[in-house]
């Protein structure tokens, strides 16, 4: 059985307690009779010590005022022959003295008790040790003073009582235990057996089943499990059919370029002047180009995944991580003749991965380059709005309309007529909401004043 077994656990803590509860109840009962027959036992003393002063008293009177002599007198309790009456085991441990106070005579005793006083104590109990032996001892006096009795009793009576009291308290419970056990170890079984159905089912799917779980018998311990494994295998549901989905859409999207790859090489080969040669020579370097940015996309979108999460973030302020972005981009721009612009009063900082925040901001400021005809331009600002600092990111491009616009994230959309104005890979925005969900970020598109498109990330200021 595992160590951590729930089924070992229960077992041994179920049993333990139990053994516990029985011992406490055990050690609690031995006290409970050795003091009920502490009680019942001193009451059998003071009936007896009063019993003899009744009997006694009168005749040891009358035999005092006639002169007689009985000083030392004893009473036979155990049996002098072998024949006689031997009476109960228990008759040697009890024993009485009579006393004439005023001289402190003894009078009478039992053949058990010695001729020196039981007690010192001359009224009440006492405890004291006779030969080796613990006693307890009553003193009593009559109503005239002058005889004292002392009756003894040898604790061995009350502890072997107490013993055997006790003793057949718990022999019951230590035979039962054994029974418990095995009572108590089917309860668990049966009360586990829940997940072990539960286990089998999930151990026997096949790799590709991730229909819900039945909840219909599953009790109320197991259902949070049980609602869990259901959720759990929701998203992987949805992330699976994603990455289905992605791959065939990455594989139709890589097979145009690659087509046309294909297709200018082979002019190429077949040119038959210089000019032809070079020219399809230039449309393989473009399409490569345009490949190389696709693969490079969607190994971006393949790394940058909200169900995974952020490990690390950190305060970042957003200005200088956007304007290096901008500075590397620029060369582009250029080739392009389009201006950019960055608001140098920018400020604010947002708590963020700086790999994943530099991927957010070069895929908006290039898609707008890409999207901005010859001679546009493409403006970034960055401000502070309640507890959100707001990027914004305009572009004096074509835009989207109203009607597209929630299209638009979808991966490998463009808008019909600007597959050929701008060489993108549809991934830009897709990549750049990824990562706006993994920072708690909000993505909104308008229109710019120039006239083209203005996308606004909002994300949660971080304070100072």
């Amino acid at each position: 059985m595992n160590r951590n077994s729930i089924r070992r656990r229960l077992l041994v803590g179920l049993i333990s307690t139990t053994a516990v509860v029985w011992l406490a109840t055990a050690i609690s009962s031995y006290r409970d009779s050795q003091h009920e027959v502490g009680e019942l036992f001193d009451a059998q003393m003071a009936q007896a010590a009063r019993t003899l002063l009744a009997l006694s008293g009168h005749e040891l009177e009358e035999l005092l005022e006639d002169g007689g002599d009985i000083t030392g007198r004893h009473v036979h309790f155990l049996p002098e022959h072998p024949d006689q009456f031997k009476g109960d085991e228990y008759e040697h441990k009890l024993a009485f003295q009579i006393w004439l106070r005023d001289k402190m005579k003894l009078m009478l005793r039992s053949d058990t008790a010695p001729e020196n006083p039981l007690s010192e104590t001359h009224y009440g109990y006492s405890d004291h040790e006779i030969n080796g032996e613990r006693w307890r001892i009553l003193s009593l006096v009559d109503y005239e003073n002058r005889f004292m009795v002392q009756v003894g009793e040898n604790y061995t009576i009350r502890q072997e009582l107490s013993s055997d009291i006790a003793l057949r308290i718990i022999t019951p419970m230590l035979l039962a235990l054994p029974f418990m056990a095995l009572f108590i170890w089917y309860i668990i079984g049966r009360s586990l057996s829940p997940l072990t159905r539960l286990t089998t089912e999930v151990g026997s799917r096949a790799a590709g089943r991730l229909d819900p779980v039945s909840e219909d018998d599953s009790p109320e311990e197991t259902r949070p499990l049980v609602e869990a494994l259901n959720s759990l295998f929701r998203r992987l549901g949805y992330a699976f059919e994603n990455e289905r989905r992605f791959t065939a859409d990455a594989a139709h999207e890589l097979r145009t370029p690659l087509a046309a790859l294909k297709t200018q090489a082979q002019v190429a080969a077949r040119a038959s002047d210089d000019e032809s040669r070079n020219r399809a020579i230039e449309q393989v370097v473009t399409g490569v180009d345009r490949a190389s940015h696709l693969v490079q996309q969607l190994l971006t979108l393949a790394r940058v995944d909200p169900e995974i999460g952020l490990k690390q973030k950190q305060a970042i302020r957003l200005c200088p991580l956007l304007g290096d972005v901008m500075a590397h981009l620029a060369t582009h721009a250029i080739d392009k003749n389009v201006e950019l612009e960055l608001n140098e009063e920018c400020s604010g900082k947002v708590l963020a991965s700086p790999d994943h925040l530099r991927i957010l901001l070069r895929n908006l400021v290039d898609n707008a380059i890409r999207y901005t005809p010859p001679g546009g331009l493409v403006s970034a600002l960055v401000e502070i709005e309640r507890d959100e600092l707001v990027l914004r990111v305009r572009d004096s491009g074509p835009g989207i309309p109203r009607e597209e616009r929630e299209r638009i994230f979808e991966r490998f959309f463009r808008l019909p007529g600007t597959q050929q104005q701008a060489q993108g890979s549809g991934l830009g925005l897709s990549i750049v909401q990824r990562i706006a969900e993994l920072h708690d970020a909000h993505v909104e598109l308008d229109e710019a004043p120039q006239g083209g498109l203005e996308v606004r990330v909002r994300f949660p200021l971080q304070r100072d």
